[in-house]
């Protein structure tokens, strides 16, 4: 399937999720030299697509939040970046990760909110649908892989402020002990609902964040091999394999040759240099 703008041809990739007021691809502008990735949205439904143009119309953000937006027959078409898709909740790991590393996952968390430059409903759709992404660096990115027919047009920075708090708590929950001063804070103030701005929600977790402390050497190293035991665990098994093969393949060579014609190369490889013989 093809869509055509004025300035963009998009072929279809994959189909993430289908319903009956939209439909969500991943494209590939054709018109681009480089084939670049883009999230596009399909809407089905007239009176989601009048909340989306009117949210559009009446944000007070600076910015365009997305690519292109046009008609294709009955259908409107919006197109947003494409991320790279590596979920939150799915390559969070708190078991290998310090307190202080998570609170910097959480202050990166709330970074990427205040800097996303978008309106509030279409921010906290993606909060909601958990669109965050972790990097393997420990910054936070948004996606925009959204179900529009659940877009809200009264949700304020308030709302999208104490959803971060909710998916924070989540996030600091498997550190909860004695230090964890950032974890009780949350958890007070987020029962209130007490958080209207990001900023408030910014200062509280840098502030009662654990102080940094230097690791040693010996520590990094546990860590190193923590965070990379599964690319290790690959890495041992196609060695396994290979050294698997070998052996099968020198049996195999065994039985048909009645020896194995590399290994002459560790045997004897050295009684005779040119025209000369050591062995005598």
């Amino acid at each position: 399937m093809i869509f055509q703008s004025r300035k963009m041809r998009l072929k279809t990739i994959r189909l993430v999720a289908k319903s009956e007021q939209n439909e969500l691809y991943v494209c590939r502008n054709l018109n681009d030299k480089g084939g670049g990735l883009y999230t596009v949205i399909c809407v089905k439904d007239h009176t989601v697509v009048r909340r989306f143009l009117t949210i559009c119309e009446e944000t007070e953000r600076d910015g365009d939040f997305f690519v292109d937006c046009f008609s294709d027959g009955e259908m409107q078409i919006i197109v947003f970046p494409y991320v790279k898709e590596r979920p939150l909740y799915s390559f969070y790991r708190p078991d290998i990760l310090s307190l202080s590393e998570c609170e910097d996952i959480c202050i990166n968390t709330i970074i990427a909110c205040m800097s996303s430059g978008l309106p509030w409903p279409i921010l906290y759709l993606i909060l909601s649908q958990e669109q965050l992404h972790l990097s393997r660096d420990g910054s936070v990115y948004l996606g925009y892989m959204i179900d529009l027919s659940q877009l809200e047009p009264f949700r304020t920075e308030r709302d999208c402020t104490v959803m971060c708090a909710s998916i924070l708590l989540n996030l600091l929950r498997p550190k909860e002990g004695r230090q964890t001063n950032s974890l009780k804070l949350l958890e007070k103030k987020t029962s209130k609902q007490s958080y209207n701005r990001f900023v408030e929600l910014y200062k509280d977790v840098r502030i009662t964040a654990v102080p940094k402390q230097k690791t040693g050497l010996g520590a990094r190293i546990k860590q190193w091999f923590r965070r990379n035991k599964d690319r290790l665990f690959r890495v041992l098994l196609w060695i396994s394999i290979f050294l698997a093969l070998f052996v099968i393949l020198s049996f195999i060579t065994q039985l048909l040759f009645g020896d194995v014609p590399w290994l002459r190369l560790f045997i004897n490889s050295f009684d005779k240099i040119g025209t000369e013989s050591l062995l005598q």
